[in-house]
């Protein structure tokens, strides 16, 4: 029964992945060039106001929501990082935050468009120097309505070619030369 749980899980994982790579404009095709580096400078609609930009955005995970699975990933525009889920997120805690490595918490509970976007805009220039130099960020997310109330997700996120794909993402999405 175990087996079978994980091989459905393992199923949702692909069709999520899947889904996301199509709407990140990868396609499936693409899906082996993905698992070289974490991390990939594409010009894409933003997911907040939906305008075709260069973006910096990671590989997606895929983690437990309370009550199935989302895919979340990050995507960076520069002022801010963003990250993307498709479940509400609940920031009546106060808890939602970003670690890079051993770095100190930052704390956000700006959530936007319809509560799946949580938002970092603190110290941006400073942010992407933690990710250049780090190894793993977590995002701590909570979602609603979780009742009762249970605790944050952790979302591990490998910062693998981050600094590659943010010097294309700099270069505005240019492909590497």
């Amino acid at each position: 029964m175990l087996a079978n749980k994980r091989k459905s899980l393992a199923m949702r994982s692909w069709r999520a992945w899947r889904g996301l790579t199509v709407a990140l404009g990868l396609g499936v095709g693409l899906a082996p060039a993905v698992t070289e580096a974490e991390w990939n400078a594409v010009i894409r609609s933003d997911p907040v106001n939906r305008q075709s930009r260069c973006l910096l955005v990671s590989a997606p995970v895929t983690t437990d929501d309370g009550y199935g699975v989302t895919p979340v990933f990050l995507a960076l525009d520069g002022a801010a990082l963003r990250v993307v889920t498709e479940s509400e997120l609940d920031a009546s805690f106060a808890d939602l935050r970003l670690e890079v490595d051993m770095e100190p918490a930052i704390h956000s509970n700006q959530i936007v468009h319809q509560k799946m976007i949580l938002v970092f805009d603190q110290e941006a220039p400073r942010l992407i120097e933690q990710l250049r130099a780090g190894k793993q960020a977590t995002v701590y997310l909570r979602f609603w309505p979780t009742w009762p109330a249970t605790q944050s997700f952790p979302v591990r996120f490998s910062l693998v070619g981050f600094s590659r794909a943010h010097d294309r993402f700099t270069q505005g999405c240019r492909p590497a030369g």
